[in-house]
């Protein structure tokens, strides 16, 4: 018998695709490179000024260094989902620590470099960008500084960018959802194809507005910075280098009190530093369109070209990788609406190893759906958790100072002293008791309490109480609270449902709702291309997960109370879109499903309640 054939992996036939989506940004980068050769060379020839084969291209494949460094950063970090913190405060110091800062720095920072170097030797000899300045007959070599405030011009540039990138979340694959407040079919509700053309063409205009407003702020802001903070350090630097290289320059280190601000300068730094941030944000916005595109290959879903189609689409559902998951839920969601012929494969792949390709897929849309309960349950029992009740027989008494309480009974009246001990020790009780009960008009605390009165006025008093002052407190927190200096430490509604529902640190509401679409595409499809029935016997168990999903997850943002730096809130903020993405998908799954299958629900093991239930839930109202 021969040895059964190995399905591929799902992530090998991502990895292809992702390569080919890789070459097309490359591709989109390369013109800008190619463009901003031409802007930036030398145009004494016509001819040479444009024509790729000579200096021009040479300067292209140059430039194109510096936005493959963004490439390579892009795919290290390449992430599906938002990220699930509850505040940005969380998330810069979740980030802080992580390797991923070290690593967008080091790429923006070595790709500045790149670029200056490439830029200063590009310009012709008129712009004096030199490394070297010759002075008079009688004068050494110096360094020039010109081409030293572009170099660290184009470094701030770069921890700018980094800061953008880090904080925009760059890496994130953002698929195309529709609205969250969609009533369409999840035939209807399919995530239509953006031409990446199309999408830059769109965000070309934001795009230019954003790199003039930081280059003007550049050329503002860049000489007194440097002027104030690097001059001194970046001179010297410079100049060790020059030491280094054995250059024949003056040994002195002395900076003019001049700075080199001509106007030639400052126009270049704004011209320059405008090309290098339209490929930094030009490279990003490239690969972000085309790495988001459907999990397809010639209008056919990527696993199609495997000899076992199903067994590679099922590894990539089971994958542990957070890309290869998502990206293969969403092809089950492509499959399970706009692929009749694959579709029906599923339901007729029954001898498999592990079971049907019907119950692996259902299993594993399943498992995901059912983690949205969980997390919310997780989250309610730890946050009402009381402390364990304390057990009478554990505490532990104080040392006993005095003699043991009498037994006797202590309201008849006591026997006659029978010594003279006693005698005493009964009149100095007396005089205490005495004491005790009327106390002199001159105590310590009347005197206090009289000075108290005297000094300080009762709103003095009130002013000074711990209650006024927890309140003064509490008001003056909530009022720098409302300042937009203190956005990052409110923890809003939104972010603090998407941490609690989806899944750290990055959320999996893409594969949830891929996951009901592609549940209840396959599930209202099987009445006519399900042969063995092997959808009908688990439709119980998909409305009971669906209606389970849906009231805990409604439920929990009708319940959960705002966060006390939540100043803002409203109850209008229950509505949250990534949550309403959700419970949409699961309104329109229930009232398909419901559609389908009410006429024979008690054969399949439909109770009428359940079906009650789940039309209430889809607005379908009493039958």
């Amino acid at each position: 018998m021969p040895a059964p054939v190995r399905s591929r992996l799902y992530r090998e036939f991502l990895t292809a695709a992702l390569h080919r989506r890789f070459t097309h940004a490359a591709g989109v980068s390369l013109l800008m490179c190619y463009a901003e050769a031409i802007i930036i060379g030398d145009k004494s020839s016509f001819l040479w000024s444009w024509f790729p084969l000579g200096k021009t291209g040479i300067r292209t494949l140059l430039l194109f260094l510096s936005p493959l460094l963004v490439f390579v950063l892009r795919v290290a970090q390449l992430h599906c989902g938002s990220r699930s913190t509850a505040s940005s405060i969380q998330t810069f110091k979740q980030y802080l620590h992580r390797r991923d800062v070290l690593e967008t720095s080091f790429c923006y920072l070595l790709s500045a470099l790149l670029f200056s170097e490439i830029y200063i030797w590009s310009v012709p000899k008129e712009a004096n960008l030199s490394w070297v300045v010759q002075g008079r007959s009688w004068e050494r070599p110096r360094l020039n500084e010109r081409p030293i405030y572009l170099r660290s011009l184009y470094l701030g540039l770069a921890l700018l960018q980094t800061a953008l990138h880090l904080k925009l979340d760059y890496d994130e694959v953002k698929a195309p959802f529709g609205s969250p407040h969609n009533t369409q079919s999840s035939d209807e509700q399919s995530l239509a194809p953006v031409n990446p053309v199309e999408q830059m063409k769109s965000r070309i205009p934001e795009l230019l507005q954003g790199i003039g407003l930081v280059s003007l702020g550049s050329i503002i802001l860049g000489p007194t910075i440097y002027s104030l903070t690097i001059r001194k350090i970046a001179w010297r630097t410079s100049h060790e280098c020059a030491r280094f290289l054995r250059w024949d320059i003056a040994s002195t280190t002395e900076l003019s009190y001049i700075p080199p601000y001509h106007i030639t300068l400052i126009f270049r730094s704004l011209t320059s530093g405008f090309w290098l941030l339209l490929l930094w944000q030009g490279s990003n916005l490239a690969f972000s369109a085309y790495v988001a595109q459907e999990p397809l290959k010639r209008g056919q879903p990527l696993t199609q070209e495997s000899n076992d189609p199903n067994g590679s689409l099922i590894d990539g559902l089971k994958s542990r990788k957070q890309v290869v998951k998502t990206f293969a839920f969403w092809e089950l969601a492509k499959v399970s609406k706009q692929f009749p012929e694959r579709r029906v494969t599923i339901f007729k792949d029954i001898d498999r190893s592990g079971g049907p390709a019907w119950s692996q897929i259902s299993n594993e849309c399943l498992r995901v759906i059912q983690e949205i309960p969980t997390r919310v349950s997780a989250y309610q029992k730890t946050s009402t958790q009381q402390q364990p009740p304390i057990n009478p027989s554990q505490l532990q008494s104080l040392p006993r100072l005095g003699a043991p309480l009498r037994e006797e009974p202590v309201l008849v009246n006591p026997p006659h002293p029978s010594s003279r001990r006693e005698t005493v020790e009964r009149k100095i009780g007396a005089f205490a008791k005495s004491y005790g009960n009327n106390p002199p008009s001159g105590s310590p605390m009347q005197y206090l309490e009289a000075a108290r009165n005297k000094i300080l006025s009762p709103e003095k008093q009130q002013t000074l109480s711990v209650t006024h002052a927890q309140s003064t407190f509490s008001t003056g927190l909530t009022k720098c609270l409302h300042w937009r200096i203190s956005q990052p430490f409110r923890q809003t509604f939104a972010r603090r449902v998407n941490s609690i529902v989806f899944a750290q640190p990055y959320s999996d509401m893409q594969i949830i709702v891929h996951s009901i679409n592609s549940l209840t595409a396959l599930a209202t499809t099987s009445i006519q291309e399900d042969r063995y029935g092997m959808v009908a016997r688990d439709i119980p168990v998909l409305l009971r997960t669906f209606i389970m999903a849906y009231q805990s997850l409604d439920g929990f943002t009708k319940t959960l109370g705002p966060h006390w730096t939540d100043v803002g809130f409203s109850e209008a903020d229950r509505s949250v879109d990534d949550v309403e993405l959700v419970l949409g998908a699961l309104r329109r799954g229930l009232r398909e499903i419901v559609a389908a299958f009410e006429g024979f629900a008690g054969e399949i093991g439909l109770g009428r309640k359940e079906v009650g239930i789940a039309r209430g839930i889809a607005g379908m109202g009493e039958k």
